[in-house]
């Protein structure tokens, strides 16, 4: 029998079954429900450890109203009934077996968190971790506006930046869209352990930067700019966006895609489309930069690293979906999850990689998304003028919109 998982919290939530102690307010007549925390750690930090500096944050998602938390704290936490997406952060402090005082910052999150009675919630928390390595610096799904108005051209791309001080070789270096889709419209319950998030990446498409090594060396704080088609489309409309000397591009042998053979392609491992592969100019997939084990082909990956997965469609039907294939979370070295603030579920990614999202717009299919590109924030900049980029695994924080061509 399948074990049933939902790739959905990393926060359990244990609520009453009966109405009881929520106390309605007489002049607004808002039902109010005594919430309290239960810490839960990851096995390396001790269950008896401090929680300094702890903040919780609750958004209610139909009033959009947010209310926060010092988890210190020691006032009843009232929380007015109602659906909430939680996020917090905190640092934990322990004595490790060598008598040393140890600190570890620390984070949880959940999505569509109900409160309709006094509850008790089990925060999971985990510990961040930031990357120095190779990671997403911008983003460009949406395309500028074509000629007509309608939509978006096909001039998207990423920008992989090093953001480290030393020599990094993109040889091998993978780049994976979702199968999962971030928001309520696309919501499914997912009945295939493997897939679950928290383990497992599952994607949809794969393209890997070519090379043998060090055959792609990326100086420290430069990039390599990675398009799907490699041309001037500033000449099919005025204010496009010029690729045509992009380092690499993605190209589908097909009929409906332009190559320039004047930049080299990645190498496709996967896609489910059988025409061309398009990156989501809704904004709502995830994206991860991936680092495969030395050696692997994409004949070994392909042949033991399947991810078909039974689920439960958002209207109730049993569905078998056989385009997709497991990326180890260990493999992840950078990773996006993307979405509207309107339709926003959870991510396709582990908390752990992104515990938020970086959002393209306020609602659902904006029709003024496209031309906006996401740009991580710059964190610091050295003597030399080499710039460290933002990177708290939290795309909320770490990235803002900017236009295309800024």
């Amino acid at each position: 029998m399948k074990t049933k998982t939902i790739i959905a919290l990393t926060i359990s939530l244990l609520a009453s079954q009966a109405f009881v102690s929520c106390v309605e307010n007489d002049e607004t007549a808002i039902v109010n429900c005594k919430v309290t925390i239960k810490n839960t750690f990851p096995e390396v930090i001790p269950a008896d450890a401090k929680i300094i500096d702890g903040k919780a944050t609750f958004y209610e998602t139909n009033s959009g109203t947010t209310y926060a938390r010092d988890l210190n704290s020691e006032e009843d936490l009232m929380l007015p009934v109602g659906l909430y997406n939680v996020e917090a952060r905190a640092t934990a402090e322990y004595v490790n077996p060598d008598e040393l005082t140890v600190e570890k910052n620390i984070r949880a999150s959940a999505s569509a968190v109900v409160i309709q009675a006094d509850t008790e919630i089990s925060l999971e928390w985990f510990i961040t971790m930031e990357s120095s390595s190779f990671i997403f610096s911008e983003m460009y799904h949406t395309g500028s506006l074509n000629a007509a108005g309608t939509g978006g051209l096909y001039d998207h791309f990423f920008r992989i930046y090093n953001n480290t001080d030393e020599v990094l070789y993109a040889d091998g270096l993978g780049i994976a869209e979702s199968s999962f889709t971030n928001t309520k419209t696309t919501t499914y319950e997912i009945l295939t352990e493997a897939n679950d998030r928290n383990v497992n990446f599952t994607a949809q498409a794969i393209w890997v930067i070519p090379g043998n090594g060090t055959d792609v060396p990326v100086q420290p704080g430069e990039s390599l700019l990675i398009v799907d088609q490699a041309i001037d489309w500033s000449a099919q409309v005025e204010g496009a966006l010029d690729l045509s000397h992009a380092d690499f591009e993605w190209w589908d042998d097909n009929p409906r895609d332009t190559d320039n053979p004047e930049v080299p392609n990645l190498e496709k491992w996967y896609s489910y489309s059988l025409t061309i592969w398009l990156t989501n100019n809704q904004c709502t997939k995830s994206y991860a930069l991936v680092r495969f084990p030395e050696g692997m082909t994409s004949t070994d990956y392909l042949a033991n690293y399947r991810g078909s997965f039974d689920y439960i469609s958002a209207i109730g039907t049993y569905m078998t979906n056989d385009k997709s294939y497991l990326i180890p979370n260990e493999w992840i070295i950078d990773g996006v999850n993307l979405s509207n603030k309107e339709q926003w579920l959870y991510g396709a990614l582990s908390p752990q990689i992104d515990i938020s999202y970086a959002s393209i717009s306020d609602i659902e299919r904006d029709p003024n998304r496209f031309g906006w590109k996401h740009v991580r924030r710059v964190a610091s900049t050295a003597p030399d003028g080499r710039k460290t980029l933002l990177d708290t695994n939290d795309s909320a924080t770490d990235f803002i919109l900017k236009r295309a061509k800024e």
